[in-house]
């Protein structure tokens, strides 16, 4: 069987008070995608940068190939072909795609920046990831999932080894999230060792491997994707059974707290009408851009609204 790239053993890191990894384990094996999941403060943003070389671990150990190594920068752990691709990607919106891709590694032809080979290069990487946008669009122009597709051209050029996605799905719609998985999968098939954090177990499920969940900054179960169930997933999760009920009337009064009737903000969102009950809570959803943060701050009185009402309790503000 083959042995992993990257092992982090009995990582620790503290912060003031707290303590971020407890002796936490990770072995990343090629061709293969991790998942790690648990709950907010669980200790994956933390795992990830002791990953990425952003963040220096106060004990344990990282081993790549077999030998131990050290991470005192992020540049240090893109050297060794260690990608981490955060929620927030690391971009700059001025500079078209084909810039993006180079950063720091642009080619250069008697002394100036080679353009045309810049391009080709990037316009490659992203075309083997299935990308359909001109590598010379800005970036500031992309949608999410597109700006997704130019961070993992860069890994792609860098010859990443190890690429870990943080919550990537988190604003992408379902054809996006589909198309994304596919290129998971082709890296995968490629031999490259894939880290996936996810809170959604049903994409854990469909694409992952093998399982680590932390709890509280410890590891509290390392095993292969297929061998647990959702339930034990989120038991490992929060230490607990959970058990959901879910009922349609309880606390529900017949009384309206707040009625919503035609909102309209230009170049934020048309015709929003809903009505909420006391006792009640009515999810307010959308990806992202659609418009949900706007109708929130007009709600609030953070914006003006342009047409439409808004009764609390029957009086029109």
């Amino acid at each position: 069987m083959t042995g992993p790239i990257l092992s982090l053993d009995a990582i620790t890191k503290h912060y003031p008070g707290v303590v971020a990894l407890d002796r936490v384990d990770l072995a990343l094996a090629p061709g293969a995608v991790h998942a790690l999941v648990g709950e907010n403060g669980a200790g994956k943003s933390t795992l990830l940068k002791v990953l990425a070389g952003a963040e220096q671990p106060d004990g344990g150990a990282i081993t790549l190939d077999g030998a131990p190594v050290q991470f005192a920068a992020p540049r240090d752990a893109l050297a060794r072909g260690i990608t981490v691709i955060y929620q927030e990607f690391a971009l700059v919106p001025a500079l078209s795609a084909s810039a993006n891709v180079l950063l720091g590694m642009e080619p250069v032809r008697r002394g100036l920046l080679d353009l045309a080979a810049e391009r080709e290069r990037a316009a490659e990487a992203l075309a083997a990831l299935g990308a359909t946008f001109d590598a010379a669009t800005p970036v500031a122009d992309l949608a999410v999932a597109e700006r997704q597709l130019v961070e993992l051209a860069r890994a792609l050029v860098r010859n990443a080894r190890v690429i870990a996605l943080d919550e990537p799905t988190a604003a992408l719609s379902h054809r996006e999230t589909e198309h994304l998985f596919a290129r998971v999968l082709a890296l995968k098939a490629q031999g490259l060792a894939i880290v996936f954090v996810s809170h959604r177990l049903e994409e854990v499920r469909r694409i992952a491997d093998a399982v680590t969940v932390l709890r509280d900054g410890r590891r509290v179960w390392t095993g292969a994707a297929a061998s647990v169930t959702d339930a034990e997933i989120i038991r490992h999760m929060v230490g607990r059974d959970v058990e959901y009920v879910r009922s349609e009337t309880r606390g529900v009064s017949g009384e309206t707290a707040l009625e919503v009737r035609g909102l309209t903000r230009r170049r934020g969102f048309h015709d929003v009408s809903f009505t909420l009950r006391r006792g009640e809570i009515v999810a307010l959803a959308g990806l992202v851009g659609a418009g949900r943060t706007e109708v929130a701050r007009c709600l609030a009185g953070a914006d003006p609204w342009d047409a439409g009402d808004v009764l609390v309790q029957g009086t029109r503000y």
